[in-house]
């Protein structure tokens, strides 16, 4: 007979961290973060597929960003943060602003630039409320201690 709880014990060692720790900090623009649970909307505005299989990979048991309280949304309106990924195109720029236009108040952005060329590229535009960077194509663990930075989760699994 097989016992359930060796499993569940491997499970566990397999699947969670000890710590998600982000590259960059925020910085809060409304005096205080985020306490509950966080709405994320993605926003592609031309970058690679690669961002796509990383933020993708949040949702996988493997980092299960359910049970920090973290959700991926399918509509601005909803959402608490907006990931923008890739630099932003001239066709894509009113787009982008009328997402940002539909997002509710607090919300912050989030940017995630996978370009290869910043000589060849033109500069980032100004965004309101934007709290963080990202360049090339940052891990999940890196992202997700990001999301974790923004919602004051507890960060260390016990």
């Amino acid at each position: 007979m097989l016992k359930w709880w060796p499993l569940f014990g491997i499970r566990r060692h397999l699947t969670e961290k000890k710590e998600y720790k982000s590259p960059i900090s925020i910085q809060s623009l409304y005096g205080k973060l985020f306490q509950r649970s966080l709405f994320v909307y993605i926003l592609d505005v031309g970058s690679s597929n690669a961002l796509n299989f990383e933020i993708s990979a949040l949702e996988s048991p493997q980092y299960n960003i359910h049970r920090f309280g973290i959700y991926l949304t399918d509509s601005p309106r909803h959402a608490d943060v907006l990931f923008v990924l890739g630099r932003p195109t001239e066709p894509m720029l009113a787009p982008m602003n009328e997402t940002l236009n539909q997002l509710p108040e607090p919300y912050y952005v989030i940017t995630i630039d996978d370009s290869f060329d910043d000589l060849t590229m033109s500069p980032y535009p100004e965004i309101k409320h934007h709290v963080a960077q990202l360049k090339g194509v940052p891990s999940p663990s890196e992202i997700l201690g990001l999301l974790l930075e923004l919602s004051k989760t507890k960060r260390i699994v016990s």
